[in-house]
């Protein structure tokens, strides 16, 4: 209880921004538990999903960067607010264009999606910054992070007891249009007056003269967010095609594994400042990023084995394992990250996160699809995952020995 006590003491613009966030993001797990199973079914190939797919994290890369350089002085709730209307909206489009196989609209509802998701995904951390008291950030972080986990792991337990024993799966298009309804309750908790300070106003007029900024030190920060992007885009929105195609699993099955994985992946997050505090960034970041990369290799290899009971049962652990020893690390380095960046290269540095790390999904999805037309198979595509996610780690391990040492 002692580590779960400083999430009760959040400032309550700052819990409500997280609720909305949630609300968000319970659209966002629904479709990637569901939504690449629905397009197959409908006709869609693996390489066509990807490229469909790849709309979305290219639209976060526009978005995201011009996000940056026009928030660092304004107020954030009118951005947040815009991205509770265009992320429901961008899905409804999405969800009235699959089975028609209208790919117009479905680019359009990716780009929608995408541009709303860039607003919560840049803007949450500086609003946590700017609202939160300093002691109560990194929990406020961790907490943001697991909004992800949290709603997959109820998803995915809904998705599982509402198919369970039936003799057919109810229609993933039915369960799309619910949550896609439930999510615009972000919206409605995103309205009304609440605290919304402007940004700081040091280091010039304008917002958009880039020279304030500390290019260098962001470019030296985010370098290791870059490589582990290009590895994470590779396989985590593929991954349900994996179990799919190696072991023929349904939706409600893969999601009910989603939902174990995402838990173990909140538990880790709401512990992980605790972790840091007693063990150190070693522990909390590198060793546990390393072990999700054995875990990761050995889901690959599982493919050789296939069909086999067992191989999918080692599939299975090694996602249950993978998922949480990689995430948990995640609000740890966000705060280390704006830490070294300081105050003003913070909007910024959340920019170009989410822009390196939608350009890296948008590169990588593109090489999926060309692995999957040319036809190479998943334990090819997840060790190439894993050798980049080395490279990356790694990278992290000299960060923090340089952080140690000072200033960067």
């Amino acid at each position: 209880m002692h580590a779960l006590r400083g999430y009760l003491a959040l400032q309550p613009s700052v819990f409500r921004a997280i609720l909305a966030e949630f609300f968000l993001q319970l659209v966002h797990n629904a479709f990637f538990l569901i939504a690449n199973f629905y397009m197959s079914r409908e006709g869609y190939s693996d390489h066509v999903i990807a490229r469909v797919l790849s709309l979305r994290f290219l639209a976060v890369l526009v978005f995201s960067l011009p996000l940056g350089l026009l928030v660092r002085r304004r107020r954030l709730l009118p951005f947040l607010r815009a991205a509770g209307i265009l992320v429901p909206l961008g899905y409804a489009l999405i969800l009235v264009a699959i089975p028609r196989h209208w790919e117009g609209l479905l680019g359009v509802g990716n780009v929608l999606v995408g541009a709303g998701l860039a607003m919560v995904q840049v803007l949450i951390v500086p609003y946590i910054l700017r609202h939160e008291r300093p002691q109560q950030q990194a929990h406020a972080m961790a907490l943001s992070f697991t909004n992800w986990s949290t709603t997959t792991f109820l998803l995915g337990i809904i998705f599982y007891a509402l198919n369970h024993a039936r003799t057919e799966n109810i229609p993933g298009s039915l369960l799309l249009a619910i949550c896609t309804g439930i999510s615009c309750l972000g919206f409605v908790v995103l309205i009304g007056p609440w605290e919304d300070r402007p940004g700081s106003q040091d280091g010039g007029a304008s917002s958009l003269m880039l020279k304030e900024y500390d290019w260098g030190l962001i470019a030296r920060t985010l370098t290791p967010s870059l490589i582990i992007g290009i590895g994470a885009g590779l396989s985590i929105p593929f991954i349900s095609l994996f179990f799919k195609h190696a072991f023929a699993m349904g939706y409600e099955d893969f999601s009910l594994i989603s939902s174990a994985a995402t838990f173990l992946v909140s538990v880790g997050s709401l512990y992980g400042p605790h972790l840091l505090h007693r063990f150190g960034y070693e522990l909390a970041v590198v060793w546990s990023q390393g072990l999700s990369i054995v875990a990761l290799a050995l889901m690959g290899v599982s493919e050789f084995m296939a069909p086999s009971h067992g191989a999918m049962i080692l599939a299975s652990v090694c996602y249950l394992l993978r998922q949480p020893l990689m995430n948990m690390a995640n609000p740890i380095v966000s705060e280390l990250t704006m830490n070294l960046v300081g105050p003003r290269n913070r909007e910024m540095t959340s920019a170009l996160k989410q822009a390196l790390w939608a350009a890296s999904w948008f590169l990588s999805s593109q090489l999926f699809r060309s692995f999957r037309e040319a036809g190479y198979s998943f334990v090819w595509i997840f060790g190439s995952t894993a050798l980049i996610y080395t490279v990356g780690v790694v990278w992290y391990a000299r960060l923090i020995r340089t952080y140690r040492r000072g200033p960067l």
